[in-house]
């Protein structure tokens, strides 16, 4: 019996919003993807610092992925697609002075923007209504001085549908509407919120760093060093590390037990609590639900007085500068971490760890999808943000439909992975699932209920412990260069294409192994 073609099969995808962006279409004509909601740098952070709520950056450039678009558009819905992914996509420049990004967004928001040719009236006037009211959240919070420097139009049109339904997964439904995503495409938030969510690592050394910013990709502030930009020492350029850092918080940290988390939950909803979720934001960031104060922008220029007429001292910065998390880009520079990442945990506006539970939505993908795929892209910012869970484990252990649990292993390692081998990023994912399992259900599982298969590029970097692997009982599948492609002097990198190939020979795999449908080794 032949094993049937990978568009026939359903995937859920766990990956972060770049690293699977170019091998979306790989995914056949329904996938699901799970994306964090963690994300605070570039235009996320500023969204971050005004309004709150969870980080839409990476659900926004997925969702822009998925908007169905042709090279040559002949047709009237053809071309309506192609302008709402130009409006959606489009970003303001990050080195343009304030008042003429100011200008070119009430240029759109006012419906005069060329942007807005090719896209009819309807939809027009839809997509304006939710600009308009981040327009209003903007002079709500007028002392914040938004900055629309390197801000995203989709980033603002979630947020404001977000904010007006009181509802991420409505917003989502509305982008996919309105731009013709396949209603089979499902989109979904990790954790299901309208806080504030950040992650910390631990590091092996002791130390702890604070937002996924700082972790994956530390930006430095103009006028301050690095360490007291992101909160952690600047990395060690000896092999001896530094001593640990003060906590940037007010407060220590204080771990506590799910169980312990799961109580102070249900006496804080039995006395009335409005949220089952804490708030969460990482050090440097200011949410202004809670601190509702006159705190300046990172990049607006300061030379107001105080309210009591006296100057208020302040350093000046020129206005083409972009300061903070904001001035992110995708591809500079890495700098080092100062040790290896111990673990990835959530924590609350007070620094204590906390353990949130998978979006329903994601539990429900578990049991109707047959391939999980652990995408490639930043392991520990936007993979096992999607795994650090409660019972996250026991869902996709015994689920019922599930065939394989496929890693695409990325061709180098980088900040976040430094030295590492093929199952150093089997094991991250191991204990990460094992450290959030419910109470009174220790790890039980074995490797492959919860990693099958691993992919990997002939001509990648990282290493390949075959007999650690092996060990764990892992399949490995490699795509040699003839089918994702030659890259002359550069490292491979994943196709759409092979990605197919790879799906086609994990299915050849269990086939071979006599794995029906819906069994999952248990």
């Amino acid at each position: 019996m032949a094993s049937p073609p990978p568009a026939s099969l359903s995937y859920l995808i766990i990956s972060g919003g770049t690293g699977a962006n170019s091998i979306a279409s790989a995914f056949g004509p329904s996938p699901a993807f799970v994306l964090p909601v963690s994300d605070d740098g570039g235009s996320s952070a500023e969204i971050l610092r005004c309004f709150g709520g969870p980080s839409i950056g990476d659900i926004r450039s997925r969702l822009s992925r998925l908007i169905p678009t042709k090279e040559d558009v002949e047709t009237r819905d053809e071309k309506e697609r192609m302008a709402i992914y130009n409006l959606m996509a489009y970003r303001f420049p990050s080195d343009a002075p304030e008042r003429v990004v100011r200008d070119l967004w009430m240029e759109i928001v006012e419906g005069r923007s060329g942007l807005w040719d090719g896209i009819g009236q309807d939809k027009k006037e839809c997509i304006r209504a939710f600009l308009v009211h981040f327009q209003t959240l903007c002079l709500r919070r007028a002392h914040k001085r938004f900055s629309f420097r390197n801000f995203s139009l989709g980033n603002g049109f979630l947020t404001g549908a977000r904010d007006l339904f009181g509802s991420l997964p409505s917003a989502i439904f509305l982008f996919k509407s309105i731009a013709g995503v396949d209603p089979g495409v499902q989109v979904i938030p990790v954790i299901n919120t309208n806080q504030t969510v950040t992650i910390a690592a631990s590091l092996v050394n002791g130390s702890t760093i604070i937002g996924q910013c700082a972790i994956s990709h530390p930006v430095e502030i103009a006028g301050s060093s690095p360490a007291s930009n992101i909160g952690v020492p600047t990395p060690a350029h000896t092999p001896a590390f530094t001593p640990p850092p003060p906590t940037p918080f007010p407060f220590p940290f204080q771990p506590q037990a799910p169980e312990a988390f799961a109580r102070k939950q249900a006496q804080a909803n039995h006395t009335g609590s409005s949220s089952s979720t804490p708030s969460l934001r990482t050090h440097f960031r200011r949410d202004s639900r809670t601190f509702d104060l006159d705190i300046q922008s990172p990049s607006e220029p300061a030379s107001r007085s105080s309210l009591d007429g006296s100057p208020r001292i302040v350093v000046e910065e020129p206005e083409e500068k972009v300061g903070g998390n904001i001035g992110y880009r995708k591809g500079e520079e890495e700098i080092p971490l100062e040790a290896r990442i111990e673990r990835i945990f959530y924590i609350n506006l007070y620094g204590q760890e906390i353990y949130p539970e998978p979006n329903p939505e994601f539990l429900d993908a578990l049991v109707q999808r047959d391939i999980l795929v652990y995408s490639c892209g930043s392991l520990y910012t936007s993979i096992i943000p999607c795994l650090a869970l409660r019972g996250l484990a026991s869902a996709i252990a015994i689920s019922p439909t599930l065939r394989a649990k496929v890693i695409l292993l990325n061709s180098k390692n980088d900040r976040e992975t430094p030295g590492y081998r093929a199952s150093d990023y089997v094991q991250a994912i191991l204990d990460t699932l094992g450290r959030f399992g419910r109470r009174n259900q220790p790890n039980q599982w074995k490797c492959t209920n919860l990693v099958s298969h691993m992919v990997h590029l002939e001509g990648g970097l990282v290493e390949l412990d075959r007999e650690n692997l092996d060990r764990l009982g892992i399949t490995l599948v490699c795509v040699p260069a003839e089918v994702h492609g030659p890259r002359e002097g550069r490292t491979p990198m994943f196709t759409p294409g092979a990605v197919e190939w790879a799906m086609a020979r994990v299915m050849e795999d269990l086939q071979d192994a006599g794995v029906p449908a819906g069994a999952n080794g248990v």
